[in-house]
């Protein structure tokens, strides 16, 4: 009876172990399903770091293409007097990109915004400093060599090229200056933009208010097709004084062309030549046709 009540027992316990443990797997399942959930909302509602592949894709591009342009520069025989220029800035702004790219994976790694914004001033110098190269070796490359001694465009050329270079690189001034001198009311706002804790504000560049202007034209272009009565202000009715006449439909403002869209030319018809027609014909005339001083005046468009 021991033996059978001990393995009753032995049983009993073992149903409940399994029960427990079976819930507190459930429980460990629910718990990290709610902290994987939390933590994909979270990131979720951080824009810096759901923007990570994007950046890293950017960056590459970015270092490829000033990669391609260095290679350009180091073989040109063109500016080999002055070639420290653009093989210079070229270099540090491709080293900039591929320094920013590993220091902002190590953020994204590491949760740190702070390092992030930190190199983000990193990726900037590097932009203005690929601007600036691509311009002083696309000016050096044209500039009086002994081979070219009549060539003119080199200094000319050079200036616009560094004009073109801080007009396209003027955001990017603008970003390094905000990272390093923005006041911390405005800096703080922006980081937290990035967190996903502040609504982000936006941006209208040049870019975007063009783009704005030009669908804002076609849209009112749009509906001014599709009201085809909009500008229509009379209409020809019969008129005791001349015949027919133009009648208002609606009120008209002040200055409106009402025939800004009619071309037709007016001819004069004597009323002899009108009177010797009949039928519909002259009911035409007498209808549409303005009468005075003995002759009718008609549109081309009516008589042909």
């Amino acid at each position: 009876m021991k033996r059978c009540g001990c393995k009753w027992w032995r049983e009993i316990n073992s149903v409940k172990s399994s029960l427990i443990q079976s819930r507190m797997s459930r429980g460990d399942m629910a718990v990290h399903g709610g902290i994987n959930q939390d933590r994909k909302a979270s990131r979720e509602t951080i824009p810096w770091r759901d923007n990570s592949s994007f950046v890293a894709t950017f960056y590459a591009i970015l270092t490829a293409m000033v990669g391609a342009i260095l290679a350009l520069a180091i073989v040109d025989p063109r500016i080999e007097r002055n070639w420290y220029w653009p093989v210079g800035l070229l270099g540090l702004s491709m080293i900039s990109f591929i320094w920013g790219l590993e220091k902002c994976g190590e953020a994204i790694d590491e949760d740190d915004i702070d390092k992030y914004l930190a190199w983000l001033l990193v990726y900037n110098l590097g932009s203005v400093a690929m601007f600036f190269g691509l311009a002083t070796y696309i000016g050096l490359h044209f500039w009086p060599a002994v081979d070219h001694p009549s060539n003119k465009a080199g200094l000319p050329l050079l200036i616009a090229m560094l004009a073109a270079a801080t007009v396209t690189s003027w955001k990017w001034w603008n970003d390094i200056l905000f990272l390093l001198f923005a006041n911390q009311v405005d800096y703080e706002a922006y980081r937290e933009e990035l967190l996903g804790d502040r609504e982000a504000e936006r941006e209208l560049d040049v870019i975007i208010r063009l783009h704005g202007f030009f669908r804002r034209f076609q849209s009112k272009e749009e509906e001014r097709k599709t009201q085809s009565d909009a500008e229509s202000f009379t209409r020809l009715k019969p008129s005791p004084i001349h015949g027919v006449g133009v009648f208002a439909i609606r009120d008209i403002p002040n200055g409106t062309n009402i025939f800004k869209d009619d071309r037709s030319e007016m001819v004069w018809v004597d009323r002899t030549e009108v009177q010797r027609k009949s039928g519909e014909v002259r009911r035409l005339y007498d209808d549409f046709c303005v009468r005075m001083m003995g002759n009718m005046a008609a549109q081309t468009d009516l008589i042909t």
